[in-house]
């Protein structure tokens, strides 16, 4: 089985990979570095790559649901075990 390691992140970087918890089965990590107000963009960016959406066009709402940016990415034979994301804060100009 192929070791997953967690990305050594910079102060103020936020990212995106395929790893695993300790005692868990791989699946798509979040992760940041920096002060705690980044956990809630971690959030952000969790919400908008694996939830997926109700299509807006069809009634009643709800009743059909769009497939995630993750779902769409394998249905294009995309291979997700190799997904790599990350961005810097940007730095306060002082």
């Amino acid at each position: 089985m192929k070791r997953l390691r967690k990305p050594k992140l910079k102060d103020g970087e936020l990212a995106i990979y395929w790893g695993r918890e300790q005692h868990d089965l791989p699946d798509i990590m979040f992760a940041w570095q920096g002060d705690a107000s980044m956990s809630r963009d971690s959030r952000m960016l969790s919400y908008h790559i694996t939830s997926r959406q109700p299509d807006p066009h069809v009634r009643p709402i709800f009743s059909k649901m769009n497939p995630s940016l993750i779902e769409e990415l394998i249905a294009r034979g995309y291979d997700i075990t190799t997904l790599k994301f990350s961005i810097m804060k940007k730095q306060a100009d002082i």
